[in-house]
Protein backbone atom coordinates (compact mmCIF):
# COMPACT_ATOMS: atom_id res chain seq x y z
CA UNK A 1 0.00 0.00 0.00
CA UNK A 2 1.37 3.41 -0.96
CA UNK A 3 2.14 5.72 2.03
CA UNK A 4 0.64 9.15 1.40
CA UNK A 5 2.42 10.84 4.31
CA UNK A 6 -0.80 11.63 6.17
CA UNK A 7 -0.79 9.99 9.64
CA UNK A 8 -4.57 9.55 9.48
CA UNK A 9 -4.39 7.73 6.15
CA UNK A 10 -1.56 5.52 7.46
CA UNK A 11 -3.82 3.59 9.86
CA UNK A 12 -4.12 0.76 7.36
CA UNK A 13 -0.46 0.80 6.37
CA UNK A 14 1.74 -2.12 7.13
CA UNK A 15 3.26 -1.63 10.59
CA UNK A 16 6.73 -2.73 9.53
CA UNK A 17 6.79 -0.20 6.68
CA UNK A 18 5.60 2.54 9.02
CA UNK A 19 8.27 1.59 11.56
CA UNK A 20 10.97 1.88 8.86
CA UNK A 21 9.68 5.32 7.93
CA UNK A 22 9.80 6.51 11.53
CA UNK A 23 13.30 5.10 11.86
CA UNK A 24 14.47 7.02 8.77
CA UNK A 25 12.98 10.30 9.99
CA UNK A 26 14.46 9.86 13.48
CA UNK A 27 17.87 8.91 12.10
CA UNK A 28 18.02 11.82 9.66
CA UNK A 29 16.84 14.25 12.35
CA UNK A 30 19.40 12.94 14.81
CA UNK A 31 22.18 13.20 12.22
CA UNK A 32 21.30 16.85 11.58
CA UNK A 33 20.68 17.76 15.22
CA UNK A 34 23.87 16.50 16.87
CA UNK A 35 26.53 18.42 14.85
CA UNK A 36 24.40 21.56 14.78
CA UNK A 37 23.83 21.55 18.53
CA UNK A 38 27.37 20.46 19.32
CA UNK A 39 28.75 23.44 17.44
CA UNK A 40 26.29 25.80 19.11
CA UNK A 41 27.20 24.42 22.53
CA UNK A 42 30.95 24.74 21.88
CA UNK A 43 30.74 28.30 20.54
CA UNK A 44 28.69 29.57 23.47
CA UNK A 45 30.94 27.80 25.95
CA UNK A 46 33.87 29.70 24.42
CA UNK A 47 32.06 32.98 25.08
CA UNK A 48 34.19 34.76 27.73
CA UNK A 49 32.46 34.99 31.08
CA UNK A 50 31.79 38.56 32.17
CA UNK A 51 31.87 39.69 35.80
CA UNK A 52 28.40 41.16 35.54
CA UNK A 53 27.81 40.87 39.28
CA UNK A 54 30.78 43.16 40.03
CA UNK A 55 29.61 45.70 37.45
CA UNK A 56 26.10 45.65 38.92
CA UNK A 57 27.46 46.26 42.43
CA UNK A 58 29.52 49.16 41.11
CA UNK A 59 26.49 50.66 39.38
CA UNK A 60 24.46 50.37 42.57
CA UNK A 61 27.21 51.94 44.67
CA UNK A 62 27.61 54.74 42.14
CA UNK A 63 23.88 55.42 42.02
CA UNK A 64 23.77 55.72 45.81
CA UNK A 65 26.86 57.92 45.89
CA UNK A 66 25.62 60.32 43.20
CA UNK A 67 22.20 60.44 44.85
CA UNK A 68 23.82 61.46 48.15
CA UNK A 69 26.06 64.08 46.52
CA UNK A 70 23.78 67.05 47.03
CA UNK A 71 24.06 70.13 49.22
CA UNK A 72 22.26 69.79 52.55
CA UNK A 73 21.24 72.91 54.34
CA UNK A 74 22.36 73.32 57.95
CA UNK A 75 19.97 72.03 60.59
CA UNK A 76 17.92 74.57 62.53
CA UNK A 77 19.41 75.49 65.86
CA UNK A 78 16.68 73.71 67.78
CA UNK A 79 17.62 70.38 66.08
CA UNK A 80 21.38 70.62 66.43
CA UNK A 81 21.30 69.10 69.88
CA UNK A 82 20.47 65.72 68.29
CA UNK A 83 24.01 65.35 66.87
CA UNK A 84 26.92 67.45 65.72
CA UNK A 85 26.87 67.27 61.94
CA UNK A 86 29.69 68.23 59.65
CA UNK A 87 29.52 71.58 57.97
CA UNK A 88 27.18 71.33 54.95
CA UNK A 89 29.89 72.42 52.55
CA UNK A 90 32.47 69.89 53.74
CA UNK A 91 29.94 67.09 53.69
CA UNK A 92 28.90 68.03 50.15
CA UNK A 93 32.53 68.06 48.96
CA UNK A 94 33.22 64.68 50.59
CA UNK A 95 30.14 63.15 48.99
CA UNK A 96 31.16 64.52 45.58
CA UNK A 97 34.65 63.00 45.86
CA UNK A 98 33.15 59.61 46.72
CA UNK A 99 30.76 59.82 43.76
CA UNK A 100 33.55 60.81 41.37
CA UNK A 101 35.59 57.80 42.48
CA UNK A 102 32.59 55.49 41.99
CA UNK A 103 31.97 56.84 38.48
CA UNK A 104 35.58 56.07 37.61
CA UNK A 105 35.04 52.45 38.66
CA UNK A 106 31.98 52.24 36.39
CA UNK A 107 34.15 53.27 33.45
CA UNK A 108 36.85 50.75 34.37
CA UNK A 109 34.43 47.84 34.72
CA UNK A 110 32.62 48.80 31.52
CA UNK A 111 35.93 48.73 29.66
CA UNK A 112 36.63 45.32 31.15
CA UNK A 113 33.25 44.09 29.90
CA UNK A 114 34.04 45.50 26.45
CA UNK A 115 37.25 43.43 26.43
CA UNK A 116 35.27 40.28 27.26
CA UNK A 117 32.61 40.94 24.61
CA UNK A 118 33.04 39.10 21.27
CA UNK A 119 34.56 41.28 18.55
CA UNK A 120 32.32 42.75 15.90
CA UNK A 121 34.29 41.09 13.10
CA UNK A 122 31.86 39.40 10.70
CA UNK A 123 33.91 36.20 10.68
CA UNK A 124 33.61 35.63 14.40
CA UNK A 125 30.19 37.08 15.23
CA UNK A 126 27.87 34.80 17.13
CA UNK A 127 24.59 36.42 16.12
CA UNK A 128 24.37 34.79 12.65
CA UNK A 129 25.13 31.37 14.13
CA UNK A 130 22.41 31.82 16.75
CA UNK A 131 19.85 32.92 14.16
CA UNK A 132 20.73 30.02 11.85
CA UNK A 133 20.60 27.59 14.78
CA UNK A 134 17.12 28.74 15.79
CA UNK A 135 15.87 28.28 12.23
CA UNK A 136 17.44 24.81 11.98
CA UNK A 137 16.02 23.83 15.39
CA UNK A 138 12.57 24.79 14.16
CA UNK A 139 13.02 22.32 11.28
CA UNK A 140 14.25 19.66 13.69
CA UNK A 141 11.25 20.20 15.96
CA UNK A 142 8.90 19.88 12.97
CA UNK A 143 10.51 16.58 11.96
CA UNK A 144 10.31 15.26 15.52
CA UNK A 145 6.64 16.23 15.72
CA UNK A 146 5.99 14.45 12.39
CA UNK A 147 7.73 11.29 13.58
CA UNK A 148 5.86 11.37 16.89
CA UNK A 149 2.54 11.64 15.04
CA UNK A 150 3.48 8.62 12.93
CA UNK A 151 4.53 6.79 16.06
CA UNK A 152 1.16 7.43 17.65
CA UNK A 153 -0.48 5.98 14.53
CA UNK A 154 1.82 2.97 14.68
CA UNK A 155 1.05 2.31 18.33
CA UNK A 156 -2.63 2.50 17.52
CA UNK A 157 -2.17 -0.20 14.87
CA UNK A 158 0.03 -2.41 17.05
CA UNK A 159 -2.16 -2.38 20.13
CA UNK A 160 -4.90 -4.71 18.80
CA UNK A 161 -2.46 -7.11 17.10
CA UNK A 162 -2.03 -10.62 18.50
CA UNK A 163 0.44 -13.31 17.42
CA UNK A 164 -0.90 -16.02 15.08
CA UNK A 165 -1.08 -19.33 17.01
CA UNK A 166 -0.39 -21.19 13.77
CA UNK A 167 2.79 -19.20 13.13
CA UNK A 168 5.53 -20.02 15.62
CA UNK A 169 7.61 -17.01 14.59
CA UNK A 170 4.84 -14.43 14.77
CA UNK A 171 5.32 -13.86 18.50
CA UNK A 172 9.04 -13.18 18.07
CA UNK A 173 8.31 -10.90 15.13
CA UNK A 174 5.77 -8.90 17.10
CA UNK A 175 8.07 -8.68 20.11
CA UNK A 176 10.95 -7.51 17.94
CA UNK A 177 8.77 -4.86 16.31
CA UNK A 178 7.48 -3.63 19.66
CA UNK A 179 11.02 -3.38 21.04
CA UNK A 180 12.17 -1.50 17.95
CA UNK A 181 9.24 0.93 18.10
CA UNK A 182 9.82 1.51 21.81
CA UNK A 183 13.45 2.33 21.06
CA UNK A 184 12.38 4.87 18.44
CA UNK A 185 9.96 6.37 20.95
CA UNK A 186 12.82 6.88 23.39
CA UNK A 187 15.03 8.46 20.69
CA UNK A 188 12.24 10.84 19.71
CA UNK A 189 11.63 11.84 23.32
CA UNK A 190 15.31 12.61 23.80
CA UNK A 191 15.40 14.54 20.54
CA UNK A 192 12.37 16.53 21.62
CA UNK A 193 13.96 17.37 24.99
CA UNK A 194 17.31 18.12 23.36
CA UNK A 195 15.71 20.40 20.79
CA UNK A 196 13.94 22.35 23.55
CA UNK A 197 17.20 22.66 25.51
CA UNK A 198 19.12 23.79 22.41
CA UNK A 199 16.42 26.32 21.61
CA UNK A 200 16.75 27.75 25.14
CA UNK A 201 20.54 27.96 24.76
CA UNK A 202 20.32 29.78 21.43
CA UNK A 203 17.61 32.15 22.66
CA UNK A 204 19.43 32.95 25.90
CA UNK A 205 22.75 33.30 24.07
CA UNK A 206 21.17 35.89 21.81
CA UNK A 207 19.69 37.67 24.85
CA UNK A 208 23.10 37.77 26.57
CA UNK A 209 24.81 39.20 23.50
CA UNK A 210 22.06 41.80 23.06
CA UNK A 211 22.22 42.74 26.75
CA UNK A 212 25.98 43.21 26.68
CA UNK A 213 25.74 45.29 23.53
CA UNK A 214 23.04 47.49 25.03
CA UNK A 215 24.95 47.95 28.28
CA UNK A 216 28.18 48.82 26.49
CA UNK A 217 26.34 51.30 24.27
CA UNK A 218 24.91 53.02 27.36
CA UNK A 219 28.32 53.12 29.05
CA UNK A 220 30.05 54.45 25.97
CA UNK A 221 27.49 57.10 25.01
CA UNK A 222 24.87 58.24 27.50
CA UNK A 223 26.82 57.53 30.67
CA UNK A 224 29.96 59.18 29.35
CA UNK A 225 28.09 62.33 28.33
CA UNK A 226 26.11 62.54 31.58
CA UNK A 227 29.19 61.93 33.72
CA UNK A 228 31.32 64.46 31.85
CA UNK A 229 28.57 67.05 32.22
CA UNK A 230 28.16 66.43 35.95
CA UNK A 231 31.90 66.17 36.61
CA UNK A 232 32.55 69.46 34.81
CA UNK A 233 30.16 71.15 37.25
CA UNK A 234 31.32 69.30 40.37
CA UNK A 235 35.11 69.30 40.11
CA UNK A 236 35.42 73.10 40.61
CA UNK A 237 33.42 72.71 43.84
CA UNK A 238 35.73 70.25 45.63
CA UNK A 239 38.53 72.77 46.22
CA UNK A 240 39.50 73.97 49.67
CA UNK A 241 39.12 77.73 49.25
CA UNK A 242 35.46 77.98 48.28
CA UNK A 243 33.04 79.94 50.41
CA UNK A 244 29.79 78.32 51.61
CA UNK A 245 27.73 80.52 49.33
CA UNK A 246 29.82 79.54 46.31
CA UNK A 247 29.32 75.86 47.17
CA UNK A 248 25.61 76.34 47.64
CA UNK A 249 25.20 78.15 44.32
CA UNK A 250 27.38 75.68 42.40
CA UNK A 251 25.52 72.70 43.87
CA UNK A 252 22.19 74.14 42.77
CA UNK A 253 23.51 74.68 39.24
CA UNK A 254 24.68 71.04 39.10
CA UNK A 255 21.24 69.68 40.05
CA UNK A 256 20.07 69.12 36.47
CA UNK A 257 23.31 67.35 35.50
CA UNK A 258 23.07 65.16 38.62
CA UNK A 259 19.50 64.22 37.76
CA UNK A 260 20.53 63.19 34.23
CA UNK A 261 23.38 61.06 35.55
CA UNK A 262 21.06 59.33 38.01
CA UNK A 263 18.63 58.48 35.19
CA UNK A 264 21.39 56.91 33.10
CA UNK A 265 22.72 54.95 36.07
CA UNK A 266 19.23 53.64 36.81
CA UNK A 267 18.82 52.49 33.21
CA UNK A 268 22.22 50.80 33.27
CA UNK A 269 21.30 49.04 36.51
CA UNK A 270 18.11 47.69 34.94
CA UNK A 271 19.94 46.42 31.84
CA UNK A 272 22.75 44.92 33.93
CA UNK A 273 20.26 43.15 36.24
CA UNK A 274 18.48 41.61 33.25
CA UNK A 275 21.84 40.63 31.73
CA UNK A 276 22.94 38.93 34.94
CA UNK A 277 19.70 36.91 35.03
CA UNK A 278 20.12 35.90 31.37
CA UNK A 279 23.75 34.87 31.91
CA UNK A 280 22.81 32.66 34.86
CA UNK A 281 19.95 31.12 32.88
CA UNK A 282 22.31 30.50 29.93
CA UNK A 283 24.80 28.69 32.16
CA UNK A 284 22.03 26.42 33.47
CA UNK A 285 20.69 25.81 29.96
CA UNK A 286 24.19 24.86 28.79
CA UNK A 287 24.39 22.21 31.51
CA UNK A 288 21.00 20.81 30.56
CA UNK A 289 21.93 20.74 26.88
CA UNK A 290 25.17 18.88 27.62
CA UNK A 291 23.16 16.27 29.55
CA UNK A 292 20.71 15.89 26.65
CA UNK A 293 23.53 15.49 24.12
CA UNK A 294 25.20 12.86 26.29
CA UNK A 295 21.97 10.82 26.33
CA UNK A 296 21.54 10.69 22.55
CA UNK A 297 22.55 7.55 20.61
CA UNK A 298 25.39 7.58 18.05
CA UNK A 299 24.50 9.13 14.71
CA UNK A 300 24.84 7.88 11.17
CA UNK A 301 26.95 10.51 9.32
CA UNK A 302 25.49 9.42 5.97
CA UNK A 303 21.97 10.47 6.97
CA UNK A 304 20.79 14.07 6.58
CA UNK A 305 17.40 15.55 7.28
CA UNK A 306 15.55 16.87 4.23
CA UNK A 307 15.95 20.63 3.93
CA UNK A 308 18.99 20.70 6.25
CA UNK A 309 22.49 21.10 4.96
CA UNK A 310 25.38 19.37 6.65
CA UNK A 311 27.26 21.91 8.80
CA UNK A 312 30.50 23.30 7.49
CA UNK A 313 33.68 22.30 9.34
CA UNK A 314 34.24 24.61 12.30
CA UNK A 315 37.57 26.38 12.66
CA UNK A 316 36.75 27.86 16.07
Amino acid sequence: MRDTGDPHSAEAADTAVLARRIERIAGATLAAFVPLTGRLHARLQSLPAADTAALLRTLQDTHHAVRDAHYREALPRWLRWLHTPRAPGRRFQSDCRDALACCTRVTERSQRLAGQHPPADAGTRLEPLLDESLEALDRVAASVAKAQALLATLWGGLRPQRPDPADAGSLDTLRSLLAEVDGQRLVLQRLDSGCAAAHDVARLGRAVLAGRTELLALADARFTRAWDDWRARIEPLVGEDLQPEQLRTGAREATAARRGLLLVLEQMRAVCTRLQIDEQALAQAQVQLAEQLAGLPPTDPDMTMPGTRAPAPSHD
